[in-house]
């Protein structure tokens, strides 16, 4: 394929500024038709298309995104012709057997006139007014960087937008049919020939956009309608020219949104109701444990109260959420926090390191994987390093590509020499090992070390896992 001859700097940055995506998208959906830029190639019988976009404003044919391929110039004779003597020129195109789309082609030059390659425009009907006044824009984005370009003003429309084109005297000289329709809603039947700060429009931010340059947008309620402004202006210079405005019809999804907030609150308020009523539970754990006449029954009502808290901090994160995810970090230190406070023995000098990695779980995970670290510190702490001076326990949660992985190592006594699972009665171990494996898919195994005991949990990920709550 013969490549395109050499642009001077200029024309390359010209080239890639309207060519931008956002920019030719735009163009494209003002414009109701597919805008394609061709440039000439070494081989005079070649034309490149550089990059084509297609409207979503009005059905176009069927076909694949000719971006970056080559067709020959007889396939293109207005192309062709635009090319090489620097004038605009419209036609038809055939595009299947007896069927015919308007088609308008315009020279795009540098600064001293000179032509370096061609805007196509295909539609099922010619809009020329909207046509130019794209140009114009196109045009305006190489001279004046227009500030906010690309963003959500400059955003491209939907099928349903209403479109209208202001010249500079306030007047609305071309609209859609959608913007007709919406202005028929509003009372208004002639939209054509109206001025936007007459007393029934009343729009004085198109008249200040025009004013200054300057992109904005705005909503506001007409007859039940909840309608979003924005106003383009098509010269990013003060007093410049003409302005497009776009409408949306947002009303039914400021209702969803609305919806969704008041859904939100409620959860919120769920949780943080469950999140009360458990603290509840764990304090009356508390006071029986008070009176409990036996230190095993003393023992069993406090592990029973930490199990409780454990929950209710899971909650309390889930109360502070937007959504059903939670970020198992803040819970993990939450309960390791909880946990060597009140376990804390005065006579233990005890040396500690936590580190959790970021990640984003369910709410289901973050509950079992909040239990087994309130039974794997509470082990640690009560059984490791009971009758010692002095301790050291690590504790890490680390986000692995498939999996997570939650290692709780401590130097103390270790495990007896006749310990095993299966003969065991240690209601923890045997939460820990039912949470792991049956909860959430894992494994957790106990290894003794030179000096102490090490726990490891690993927890598969759900759907891959997220990172940073997307």
């Amino acid at each position: 394929m013969a490549g395109s001859p050499l642009l001077t700097a200029e024309q390359k940055q010209i080239l890639d500024t309207i060519t931008e995506e956002w920019a030719l998208g735009l163009a494209a959906d003002i414009a109701h038709a597919t805008v394609t830029c061709f440039l000439p190639t070494t081989d005079k019988r070649e034309l490149l298309i550089y990059r084509q976009m297609r409207p979503r404003t009005q059905v176009v044919k069927v076909q694949p995104d000719l971006s970056g391929r080559s067709v020959r110039c007889l396939e293109e004779p207005l192309v062709t012709r635009c090319l090489r003597q620097n004038l605009s020129f419209r036609g038809n195109r055939e595009w299947a057997l007896g069927a015919f789309t308007h088609y308008s082609v315009y020279p795009l030059q540098d600064r001293r006139g000179r032509c370096f390659a061609a805007l196509g425009f295909e539609g099922a009907e010619e809009d020329e007014v909207f046509t130019q006044q794209v140009l114009a824009f196109l045009q305006s984005l190489c001279v004046y960087k227009q500030q906010g370009s690309g963003t959500e003003l400059f955003g491209r429309m939907q099928p349903g937008d209403g479109l209208l084109l202001v010249d500079p005297d306030k007047q609305i000289i071309a609209a859609n049919n959608r913007a007709r329709h919406l202005f028929q809603v509003l009372g208004i039947k002639d939209v054509i020939g109206r001025r936007t700060n007459d007393v029934a429009i009343n729009w004085p931010l198109v008249g200040m956009v025009m004013a200054t340059g300057q992109a904005e947008s705005k909503e506001f309620t007409a007859h039940g309608l909840l309608l979003r402004m924005r106003v383009l202006p098509v010269t990013a210079a003060a007093d410049g020219g003409c302005a497009v405005v776009i409408l949306q019809d947002v009303t039914e999804l400021r209702q969803k949104e609305e919806e969704l907030r008041l859904q939100s609150m409620v959860i919120k308020e769920i949780h943080h109701r469950v999140k009360n009523n458990l603290q509840t539970v764990a304090s009356i754990l508390r006071l029986q444990a008070r009176r409990a006449r036996s230190e095993e029954a003393r023992l069993v009502l406090r592990d029973c109260m930490r199990r409780v808290d454990s929950i209710a901090i899971v909650h309390e994160y889930l109360s502070q959420q937007d959504s059903g995810r939670i970020d198992v970090s803040k819970v993990l230190k939450g309960i390791y926090t909880a946990v060597a406070e009140s376990m804390a023995v005065p006579s233990l000098q005890l040396t500690t390191e936590f580190y959790a990695d970021t990640a984003y779980v369910s709410s289901r995970q973050a509950t079992s994987i909040a239990l087994i670290l309130n039974e794997l510190v509470q082990n640690a702490l009560e059984h490791g390093f009971k009758g010692r001076s002095k301790g050291r326990l690590q504790i890490a949660f680390r986000e692995e590509s498939e999996r997570y992985r939650l290692s709780v190592l401590d130097d103390g006594a270790g495990l007896p020499k006749d310990f095993s699972f299966e003969h065991g009665n240690s209601l923890g171990l045997k939460i820990i090992k039912t949470m792991a494996e049956a909860d959430l898919g894992g494994s957790f195994a106990l290894e003794r070390r030179e000096q102490g005991t090490g726990a490891l949990v690993l927890i598969p990920k759900e759907n891959g896992g997220e990172r940073d709550g997307k």
